[in-house]
């Protein structure tokens, strides 16, 4: 590193990128690529040096510093136009749930969720796929809101749900038994029974569930009525071990995946023989991942279940396999605007390419299990800001939702960063200048010292009273709300906009202290 030239940067002979340029050729190993290569290559090094350079006090701060002021003013400028865009798009049905004292002091903090982008959503989905044997099922973890659901339900939507409960919760909210899928990856055998007998359609995880309902299949009578019931009823996932996304947490068919089974050509003749001797699985069912899975690793899932689907049947010599679980796993954008990071259809021609089988091989059901795609972009998260410290340079402003409502924001903030916004205390935009901008946290209420939703953001200067709006909160948040400090978990309102107003219809109230002190157990003391 002491060999790089600097001389002609330091004299302004070459500009920023031209050294860049320059010095990534002269660390890189291979002196044959490009300077582009060789900066794709160097970035973190390059990075570290420039840093490095800028720092020393021997640079020329005649010249370095109108660079790093004319930097800081463009990021200025960036952060005052996407803020004034967003608080713009939202501040509207923030200034009405205000007026409307959906909130205030004992209520200082709401979800909202836009009730007709949902609505086309949902239709997004269904043109992309319009043959009769889909049954899309929205994933109930995403967002098990009751009045949510019954909204897709009224849609001819299904519901995949990852517990006992949530299959219960479908149920409860009139999904119709064959378009609930059972998916927990650790089910008993009372549950399995209970699911089997509801007439829910179930993917089995592991070689210990298909024993279980061995076991209950060998309770029930041997009849030709027993056997039509739970026809088409049980499929098996496999792990299709096509690789992982960019988040390792939420890729789920990679070689070490805990999910399913294993097709690789080692096991393929195992899985072979465990649909053989078992002719009640009937289906097949892969789900790659989440976020950060493109859509031809998506499409590349399908294809792998398809044609092993299409090998069972070959192998046992009938149509065994007939349901096809593809999963869900479309990615979102979390840019705080109202942009998708795909049209379904674009999922579903990349899907039709790479996959034509699915569409042609006469399978009786196909399913599909979306959530984050569907859910996430409607969602808000509004608080008012209770605090503001100002003190060693810092500048915190302290507000009623934290880690308890955004486990993943809070500890992994590289990965599951959300787009915020300030509103003043009637909800409206802030009109101050870029040159106001300055970069403050935003902490949460739990009593923990990582509990931020995000640290440093370039915003107009936040005063206690004013309320901050948290974007694309509408999947992975309440639900994955922590009892942590026990928080109550907050109000949640649907919402319409139109030319004339603003309409609300209550999802959810707040919870009081007593239903949050609930889930703590017996009042009463130890009797041993």
């Amino acid at each position: 590193m002491d060999s790089v030239e600097w001389t002609p940067y330091v004299e302004a002979l070459l500009s920023g990128q031209q050294t860049a340029d320059q010095v990534a050729q002269q660390l890189c190993k291979d002196k044959g690529l490009s300077a582009d290569a060789a900066l794709s290559q160097t970035t973190a090094q390059v990075a570290a040096l420039v840093l490095q350079v800028l720092t020393k006090q021997s640079s020329p701060k005649h010249y370095v510093a109108p660079l790093l002021e004319q930097q800081k003013k463009e990021d200025t400028a960036v952060a005052h136009a996407h803020h004034q865009q967003r608080s713009s798009a939202v501040s509207r049905v923030a200034e009405a749930a205000i007026a409307q004292k959906l909130l205030r002091d004992d209520s200082p903090l709401t979800n909202l969720f836009n009730w007709d982008a949902f609505q086309k959503r949902l239709a997004n989905l269904r043109s992309a796929f319009p043959e009769p044997e889909f049954n899309h099922a929205l994933a109930v973890k995403t967002n098990p809101t009751r009045g949510l659901l019954r909204g897709a339900c009224a849609k001819g939507f299904g519901a995949e749900c990852a517990s006992i409960a949530e299959a219960k919760h479908a149920l409860s909210l009139g999904f119709e038994p064959r378009k609930v899928v059972y998916d927990s990856p650790c089910k008993t055998l009372g549950e399995l029974r209970e699911m089997l007998l509801a007439g829910v359609y179930i993917n089995l995880d592991n070689e210990e569930e298909i024993r279980k309902v061995n076991e209950i299949f060998a309770e029930l009578d041997d009849s030709e009525e027993t056997r039509k019931m739970h026809a088409a009823q049980l499929g098996l996932r496999i792990n299709p071990v096509v690789g992982g996304g960019t988040i390792d947490a939420t890729s789920t068919a990679t070689v070490t995946s805990k999910f399913g089974l294993p097709l690789t050509a080692e096991t393929k003749p195992r899985l072979l023989d465990i649909f053989k001797q078992n002719p009640w699985l009937q289906g097949v069912h892969v789900h790659v991942g989440s976020q950060g899975c493109p859509l031809d690793l998506l499409a590349a899932g399908a294809k792998r279940a398809v044609a092993f689907a299409l090998e069972v049947n070959a192998h046992v010599g009938q149509k065994q396999v007939c349901v096809l679980d593809i999963g869900g796993g479309m990615p979102t954008v979390y840019d705080g605007g109202e942009r998708e990071a795909y049209d379904f259809k674009e999922y579903a021609d990349a899907v039709r390419q790479q996959v034509p089988e699915l569409f042609t091989s006469g399978f009786s059901s196909i399913i599909t299990e979306f959530g984050r795609s569907v859910f996430v972009k409607p969602g808000v998260t509004v608080s008012k800001v209770e605090a503001i410290k100002d003190w060693a340079g810092q500048h915190i402003a302290v507000v009623h939702v934290g880690a308890d409502q955004f486990p993943r924001t809070a500890y992994l903030p590289e990965l599951w960063s959300h787009c915020i916004s300030v509103l003043d205390s009637h909800g409206r935009p802030k009109t101050n200048p870029s040159s106001d901008y300055l970069r403050q946290d935003i902490a949460g209420p739990l009593c923990f010292s990582g509990d931020f939703l995000a640290k440093q953001l370039l915003l107009p200067p936040i005063q206690v009273g004013d309320f901050v709006v948290i974007h694309d909160t509408g999947g992975y948040t309440m639900s994955m709300h922590s009892k942590y400090n026990s928080r109550q978990v907050s109000s949640y309102f649907a919402y319409s906009a139109t030319s004339d107003n603003v309409k609300f219809s209550m999802l959810k109230e707040r919870e009081t202290t007593e239903e949050t002190l609930a889930c703590w157990g017996i009042d009463r003391d130890v009797e041993l």
